[in-house]
């Protein structure tokens, strides 16, 4: 009874907000449909620019698909007294639905960002969202308004270029704006002195745009640098707003027939005042866009080059200190052998047990060493391979030579089956043995006795590959990556127990990358086994 009654208030709580959100969204439509109507230009219902088309779209973007009875809501409103009537009024609110949904739907499939801070995005908006999202609105609402005989059918495309490109600028001009408003909008912070700074640039946009659309003498456009200056300077959050001023402005001086709008007819006066929303748009976003992607960029590469000069650092301190460790280390294994093997007297028996710990822990401590050394040594092996031709048939029977007496003590059975070719790779071949005494051991520790381990080694038109394969205790789906980094190790049980630092398939897909080649966990099932694959290029006979 506690807990219905606390989950109670929480679910009547978000139904409250919800629909509180759809009641804003509907009334912010409303609203903005209402005011935009006034410089309707074709029957009333076609305007230059439809901010209510930018509002839904973004309302859809942030909140979800569950705003849309909100949106249909806001434009049957805004429909519904214009005519041409009821049921027509609902068709056009139907598309003025279905177009930011498309819109929506569009930017979502292509990874569309709320930040419009990369290039893509902001090609995503344009060439997506507006131009080709807007079309669905466009001709719903000029296919009712011919049908309904509101527009001639002569009218019908004149009627839809308007549409279309009145609700395409609304996306443009509005959805940056809206987006620019978001707490996660890129950019500098604003503060009490920049957002001054910006309040008065905006201002000066206003003015300067106002004063040279007063006068005949098409010097709209040096309104411009003050508009790059704020989408250079604030990112989105200076070029949305400026675009919107600018825009406004001319908005207002083309319905008012100010300026170079004086002389004008209504198709010249479009096709300027879209001309000059569609520059002032691309140019303010856009150049937005490309100064938040560079600066990206900028980061990401001091990061990289930081993190960088930080795997160096800790390469030459492990370096250092496993150069360091190996002399005494070399000490402490010779006076053990020279204990074990009497060479300084014979050791009490009660030495026995305690003494074959030492030595077991001294050479799993050396092994650690040692791998700690060739790690550091491939990663500061960065220059051109230096190798010569091997047949790579002889590389692997060398190294299950060197594995057979650990099979053989661990009654462990090695097949192969080599290529009837010789298979010639050009590399180290001490490094290409090392790579492949890596996966054979891993075989052999982290299968159960008996193990059973199939070697194969093939060829193609262009690469050898030898693939390992055990009946091991496999790699889950999501570690056959984690598996080759550095001192990674498994959680489970089985790869605890088994002694080693967690190097060995790092350095063997560094070593196989030096070679140009690739190593990758190529299958795997828990409990069954695994097959590693060595993937190397042929040399040219």
């Amino acid at each position: 009874m506690a807990l219905a009654a606390l989950a109670g208030p929480v679910r009547y709580h978000d139904v409250w907000r919800a629909l509180l959100q759809l009641v804003i969204v509907a009334v912010t439509y409303w609203i903005a449909g209402t005011l935009s109507l006034r410089l309707a230009l074709v029957h009333g219902q076609v305007t230059p620019v439809w901010p209510p088309t930018g509002i839904a779209l973004v309302a859809i973007l942030v909140l979800g698909w569950r705003v849309w009875p909100a949106v249909f809501a806001g434009a049957l409103a805004v429909n519904l007294p214009l005519g041409p009537s009821p049921f027509g009024a609902a068709l056009i609110a139907t598309g003025n639905t279905l177009a930011p949904l498309v819109a929506a739907q569009l930017l979502m499939r292509v990874g569309f960002r709320l930040e419009l801070d990369r290039l893509r995005d902001a090609a995503a908006i344009i060439g997506l969202a507006a131009l080709l999202g807007m079309t669905v609105s466009a001709t719903v609402g000029t296919s009712v308004l011919v049908l309904f005989g509101a527009v001639p059918a002569s009218g019908f495309w004149p009627t839809w270029a308007v549409w279309w490109t009145g609700d395409a600028m609304g996306v443009l001009l509005v959805g940056p704006f809206l987006l620019s408003l978001l707490p996660r909008s890129p950019g500098p912070a604003l503060t009490l002195r920049s957002g001054v700074v910006l309040a008065a640039l905006l201002a000066g946009i206003g003015l300067v745009t106002f004063g040279l659309f007063q006068n005949q003498l098409r010097l709209e456009y040096l309104a411009f640098p003050l508009i790059m200056v704020a989408a250079w300077r604030y990112r989105l959050r200076g070029a949305a707003p400026a675009a919107l001023v600018a825009s406004g402005v001319a908005i207002w001086s083309a319905a008012h027939g100010t300026g170079p709008f004086a002389t004008e007819n209504l198709g010249q006066k479009m096709i300027t005042l879209q001309v000059f929303n569609v520059c002032v748009a691309l140019t303010s976003f856009v150049l937005a866009t490309f100064v938040a992607t560079r600066e990206h960029q900028e980061e990401t590469t001091r990061l990289y080059a930081s993190a960088k000069a930080a795997s160096q650092a800790k390469s030459a301190f492990l370096n250092i200190a496993a150069h360091e460790l190996r002399t005494p280390i070399t000490v402490v294994v010779g006076y053990l052998s020279m204990l074990t093997d009497g060479s300084l007297g014979r050791v009490p028996a009660s030495w026995s047990a305690p003494l074959q710990v030492v030595v077991a822990k001294t050479g799993e401590l050396s092994r650690i060493v040692e791998a700690l050394l060739q790690a550091s040594l491939v990663e500061s092996d960065t220059g051109p391979l230096k190798g010569q031709v091997v047949d790579l048939r002889e590389v692997v029977e060398d190294a299950i030579a060197r594995a057979q007496p650990r099979a053989d003590l661990l009654h462990a059975d090695i097949s192969v089956s080599l290529a009837p070719d010789v298979v010639i790779v050009k590399g180290d071949k001490g490094q290409l043995g090392r790579v492949l005494d890596n996966l054979i051991n891993n075989s052999l520790s982290y299968s159960a006795p008996p193990a059973r381990l199939f070697i194969d080694v093939s060829t193609d038109s262009r690469r050898a590959v030898v693939r390992v394969e055990d009946s091991g205790i496999g790699i889950r789906d999501d570690e056959r990556e984690q598996v080759f980094d550095r001192f990674y190790r498994g959680g489970s049980p089985a790869v605890v127990r088994v002694p080693g630092v967690g190097l060995g398939l790092y350095i063997s897909r560094q070593l196989a990358e030096h070679h140009g080649g690739s190593l990758v966990v190529e299958s795997s099932t828990p409990e069954l086994g695994t097959v590693f694959a060595l993937n190397l290029p042929l040399a040219a006979r």
